[in-house]
């Protein structure tokens, strides 16, 4: 059973534009593109209009025109921070991790409180399996945001990653105090209890996570093994005790 991470990093819109993730085939979205290519046609110095073609760009999965769009940003506001931070989640999400940790902590180093940049380093490491770093990083995240429960998930699925079960098991417990819907979280508790042996904690945690999302396989399967452990654990047990 594997530890899941949540893998969609924060892309950032404009204070003023906001676009879904469904929205890739939307004509409004074909729309924006146009009309913010004239922006910048007409004021080639549109630091914002760069910056909103990047997340057009990006929403449509035109990767190389979203980081030319933001780096263009970049040219003009050398410290406009939202643009650092989705420049790292582009190049993160074209497999370009030493590119993406190098914007992040641009973004970081102009902006020490930015959580979501310190979220999106994290993630990277993680991807890096450098965990360690990936700590770090999620950690700065809850101490800037003590209620931020995707901080504290993934600081536990990384825990987890390291095979330092306690520590992942107390992240995900704060995880699911912050947030008590969150069944990815009681789920990896579950996978945790099981790796220490601890199947009727468990058992508890994973019979959470299907009351809360009933329809995900997965930890129907995991409960399955794990039954089938305590089985044979208790089958073990009795064989031992005969003289």
């Amino acid at each position: 059973m594997k530890m899941c991470i949540v893998i969609a990093l924060m892309l950032l819109g404009s204070v003023n534009v906001g676009y879904g993730q469904d929205q890739g085939k939307d004509e409004s979205l074909d729309a924006a593109l146009r009309e913010f290519q004239q922006a910048v046609e007409k004021k080639p110095n549109y630091a914002e209009a760069y910056y909103n073609l990047g997340i057009v760009y990006s929403e449509k999965g035109m990767v190389e025109d979203a980081v030319s769009a933001y780096k263009k940003t970049l040219e003009i506001e050398p410290n406009f921070v939202k643009a650092l931070n989705n420049l790292g989640v582009v190049y993160y999400e074209a497999g370009r991790l030493d590119e993406a940790i190098e914007s992040l902590k641009k973004a970081i180093a102009s902006s020490p409180q930015y959580i979501e940049a310190y979220y999106n380093l994290g993630i990277v490491y993680h991807g890096k399996k450098q965990y360690p770093d990936a700590v770090m990083a999620f950690k700065k995240t809850v101490e800037l945001n003590p209620k931020f429960d995707k901080g504290y998930y993934n600081l536990g699925v990384t825990y987890a990653s390291m095979d330092s079960l306690d520590e992942s098991l107390a992240a995900f417990k704060r995880t699911v105090e912050i947030n008590p819907q969150y069944s990815e979280a009681y789920y990896n508790m579950g996978v945790a209890y099981a790796k220490k042996d601890q199947f009727d904690e468990a058992i508890k945690s994973l019979q959470k996570a299907i009351e809360l999302n009933p329809d995900e396989g997965k930890s129907h399967f995991a409960l399955g093994v794990i039954y089938q452990a305590k089985r044979k654990a208790k089958a073990s047990d009795g064989k031992s005790e005969k003289p």
